[in-house]
């Protein structure tokens, strides 16, 4: 996978990007009235791209479009077992769960290309369907329901993702933590492998690993 687009944004000498983040996002309630201002910390290679496309005007990222941005290109360091796409050129769909946080960022995702599969997106309101997603994620204001969702993906080929608190040590895989203003996540890798995923080593290294 090679790199995309060089970044305006300033890169360390490891290769991490840090971007501004602003907490609000168009069509959602909560506003950055707070003036709650956040960095994204990842190398270049895994957010990619994405950003660039949702830059705002101020020079500012908004939080769930860095989000998009992850849940893409995790999908990029994921090996799906034999079965889990019906043929090749399959799509592979991310799905949000419950309330959908996003508002239009993930619009940047449709259309993208994971090795041969398109990236479709869909919201699932309720708890049926989760098992045609490849990757599911969970916003903050489904945490009451985080464990029956859980339930309901156990041991199938699906990548759970959340942000909210703790979600990595309570079962799922990949949970995004804000800590010190910065993005970062944890990743449950024996929950991983239940569900017969394979992370890649690069992916690894940049996450906490949980149990």
């Amino acid at each position: 996978m090679g790199f995309l687009k060089r970044s305006p944004h300033p890169v360390s000498s490891d290769g991490y990007r840090v971007v501004t983040l602003s907490r609000a996002a168009s069509g959602r309630s909560r506003r950055a009235s707070s003036g709650w201002r956040w960095l994204a910390v990842a190398p270049a290679w895994l957010l990619g791209g994405l950003l660039l496309a949702a830059e705002l005007q101020a020079g500012e990222f908004d939080e769930y479009a860095v989000k998009a941005a992850y849940l893409y290109n995790f999908a990029k360091f994921v090996e799906w077992p034999a079965g889990a796409f019906a043929d090749p050129a399959a799509a592979l769909t991310i799905c949000i769960a419950g309330d959908n946080p996003f508002g239009d960022a993930l619009g940047t995702l449709s259309g993208k290309m994971v090795e041969s599969h398109p990236v479709t997106v869909r919201h699932i309101p309720a708890a049926t369907g989760l098992d045609q997603c490849h990757i599911v994620f969970i916003g903050r204001a489904e945490q009451g329901r985080i464990k029956t969702l859980l339930a309901k993906l156990a041991r199938l080929p699906v990548l759970t993702v959340s942000d909210s608190g703790d979600f990595a040590q309570g079962g799922g895989m990949i949970g995004l933590i804000e800590a010190e203003q910065r993005i970062r996540f944890n990743i449950n890798l024996a929950a991983a492998r239940q569900a017969n995923l394979k992370l890649s080593s690069q992916l690894l290294k940049l996450a906490t690993i949980v149990e």
